[in-house]
């Protein structure tokens, strides 16, 4: 054992039963992928109970320590981490270690409690025995208070079978399914707050995700996109590459136009892009399509209208967002880092056709009527013919959105 070790745990992972060694091979595929840069660092062992151990076997930089911490904290699956200091199993190891890792917070802190457990029972002394000695040796040495009932600092101990791992820092992580787990999807991904969130709880459910965006270039600015592919780069913490298909829709938008109901255009629109969606996931194997549409949240969102929307299409269709309101949307935009970039000025495809008076509560038959009007099978592969296709991975750069 190296002198330190990454913890990994996975309470959800745990209570797979006999499908929980699946989960873990992809979860530690997908570490090795997000660490790849970090690989004569870090020696990938094997599952304990309910965590994963991934040794640290050179002595490393801070800063790339800080790195590997950030990455692993933003990996599907993981519900927790820890990065342990280890040591022998002898008392005199023990106290001294534990020293020199409280020593490094020292200044954190002015009231301490030891959380010690013995799992090898053939040392001679138990974990009482541990918190003690522990427990004397930081107060003497480092001037600081045992408080057993609200400590400043937690210590923790545990004795195995021939180590012993010393923490203190548990660094929550963001709990889910390991991507892949659960199959892939083509997530809709506009510009704006919702997709880029209900994108990242499809993956977070174990969703592979390759991202579809609809512009309107050259009618609404070329920024559009560099925006999407700015939302793209935040949204590769989680997943680590993402294939971003650019999908010009402006013909089909002036199609509607000139021959619907206007008071259908938004409708039509995105039964437009359900379909061309559906070819999308068709080609890379996917099997559902991921909306960022929240029950009542604008004119399109109605039951009514997501009915007349989603009829367009067998494919099955997910809402992560469906019972969500904006409050917790926006909160969680934040916390995944794409709300500021989500409120930067855009030009929005759907926005530049939205009638005066939109369609509330969609009638299917009059729908189909209006569809009935379009060349839709036309419009689906003309457009599909004009689509790009980008590879946006957590390595990349990219350039400053210019206002």
């Amino acid at each position: 054992m190296t002198n330190k070790v990454l913890i990994i745990n996975f309470e959800e992972i745990y209570l797979k039963g006999k499908n929980q060694k699946i989960f873990i091979k992809q979860l530690v595929r997908n570490l090795k992928r997000k660490l790849a840069n970090y690989k004569n660092y870090l020696d990938f062992t094997k599952a304990h109970g309910g965590s994963y151990f991934i040794e640290i076997i050179e002595d490393i930089p801070e800063n790339i320590l800080q790195d590997i911490i950030d990455k692993v904290k933003n990996t599907p699956g993981i519900t927790g981490f820890y990065v342990a200091d280890t040591t022998g199993i002898s008392m005199e190891e023990i106290a001294e270690k534990s020293v020199q890792h409280t020593r490094q917070y020292v200044d954190e802190f002015e009231s301490f409690a030891v959380i010690a457990k013995r799992i090898n029972k053939a040392v001679g002394f138990n974990s009482m025995d541990i918190g003690r000695r522990v427990g004397s040796d930081i107060s003497e040495k480092l001037n600081k208070k045992v408080d057993l009932t609200k400590p400043d600092f937690k210590l923790y101990i545990k004795v195995r079978g021939k180590y012993t791992l010393i923490y203190s820092k548990i660094i929550p992580g963001i709990g889910g399914l390991p991507v892949g787990t659960s199959g892939k999807a083509i997530a809709m991904l506009s510009g704006g707050i919702d997709s880029p969130v209900s994108t990242f709880m499809a993956m977070n459910r174990g969703l592979h995700i390759t991202a579809a965006h609809f512009h309107s270039v050259p009618k609404t600015s070329p920024q559009s996109i560099d925006k999407v592919k700015m939302l793209v780069k935040k949204l590769t913490d989680f997943q680590g590459q993402i294939k971003l298909y650019l999908i010009p829709v402006l013909d089909i938008q002036q199609a509607i136009a000139k021959h619907t109901d206007s008071r259908l255009r938004l409708i039509l629109l995105r039964r437009i892009m359900l379909k061309i969606g559906k070819k999308i996931a068709e080609k890379e194997k996917a099997k559902a399509l991921v909306t960022g549409d929240s029950l009542g949240q604008v004119a399109s969102q109605t039951l009514e209208n997501m009915k007349a929307t989603e009829e367009a299409t067998d494919m099955l269709v997910i809402r992560p967002l469906v019972a969500l309101d904006k409050k917790h949307i926006i909160e969680t935009a934040k916390k995944i880092g794409t709300f500021d970039v989500s409120i930067l000025p855009h030009d929005d495809a759907c926005g530049l056709f939205t009638p005066k008076s939109p369609e509330t509560k969609a009638q299917l038959k009059y729908v189909k009527e209006q569809c009935n009007k379009l060349d839709i099978e036309d419009l689906v592969n003309g457009t599909l013919q004009k689509a790009e296709t980008v590879i946006i991975s957590d390595t990349d750069k990219m350039p400053e959105y210019i206002l």
